[in-house]
């Protein structure tokens, strides 16, 4: 049997923004009424109040609940992949400045002792 809740309250119960029960309660189509208060009171099915802390109480489905974690999952792991792919080439790149480092560090060494000869010359 659905309840009458005010936006502030199905908020509380759900554990989401009175915003969020709004448009949560425009989105399922749930009946509204304008209270003798002004309030607008919700018929939230019981449903939908089973388990206030769960996400899966407002989803559509598990069907859906359950294509989300399997996208996010394939997601994270294209992510995985691609930053050891960029973790390989910057170790390639670090190798290569070392290398570059240690070519000019030789080439210096071998300009300090040509100038040396020329000088003793």
């Amino acid at each position: 049997m659905p309840q009458s809740l005010t936006y502030a309250e199905m908020a509380d119960a759900l554990n989401i923004t009175p915003g969020s029960a709004s448009r949560l309660a425009h989105r399922r189509r749930w009946p509204r009424v304008k209270g003798e208060d002004g309030r607008t009171r919700v018929s939230v099915p019981e449903e939908a109040l089973g388990h206030p802390d769960s996400p899966q109480t407002i989803l559509p489905d598990n069907k859906a609940h359950a294509r989300l974690v399997i996208a996010l999952e394939n997601h994270i792991k294209t992510l995985r992949d691609e930053n050891e792919e960029l973790r390989q080439q910057l170790g390639a790149e670090r190798d290569r400045s070392l290398r570059t480092l240690a070519a000019f560090a030789d080439l210096a060494v071998r300009l300090d002792a040509l100038a040396a000869r020329e000088g003793a010359e």
